[in-house]
């Protein structure tokens, strides 16, 4: 596999990574918000569903280039493997990213407006999940410096 080819499949997993954990912990936080208040924190829940609106449409978006520019095709789902077809793609997920900038902007604001509930009601096994929550948003929108970190190693 070429240096562009790896960083091609290196960018899209952690993307989708990224992409997954903040709709994740969005999702979690909502319901926890909705079990413990039922409707009565309308504001905190139609941010936080703002917020997952927006990484819905980023992650449509990427779910877009894959088909169009990472895999040869839709039905093989193989990534692409010509350097012509590498450069594209990972110009492509440039263009993606530049993109969806206001949603990451809009995202971010968000998620860091919203008062912080009580930190007793959002513990849950594994930590924090406002905590985990502000940390999947904030590894969103701080991809740049992955890409960065990448184009250093490679």
């Amino acid at each position: 596999m070429s240096a562009s080819a790896d960083v091609l499949w290196r960018l899209n997993n952690e993307y989708r990574k990224r992409l997954t954990m903040a709709q994740t912990y969005l999702d979690l936080l909502e319901q926890l918000v909705l079990m413990q208040h039922g409707d009565h924190q309308a504001h905190m829940l139609a941010s936080l569903r703002y917020a997952r609106q927006c990484v819905e449409a980023m992650t449509d978006a990427h779910r877009q280039w894959r088909r169009r520019f990472y895999y040869e095709s839709e039905d093989s789902k193989r990534m692409v493997q010509t350097d012509r077809a590498v450069n594209q793609a990972l110009a492509r997920f440039t263009q993606m990213r530049s993109q969806q900038e206001h949603y990451l902007h809009d995202l971010y604001a968000t998620v860091n407006n919203i008062p912080r509930p009580d930190p007793k009601l959002t513990q849950v096994p594994n930590g924090d999940l406002w905590t985990l929550t502000q940390t999947a948003i904030n590894h969103l929108v701080g991809f740049e410096d992955y890409l960065s970190d990448l184009s250093r190693v490679m």
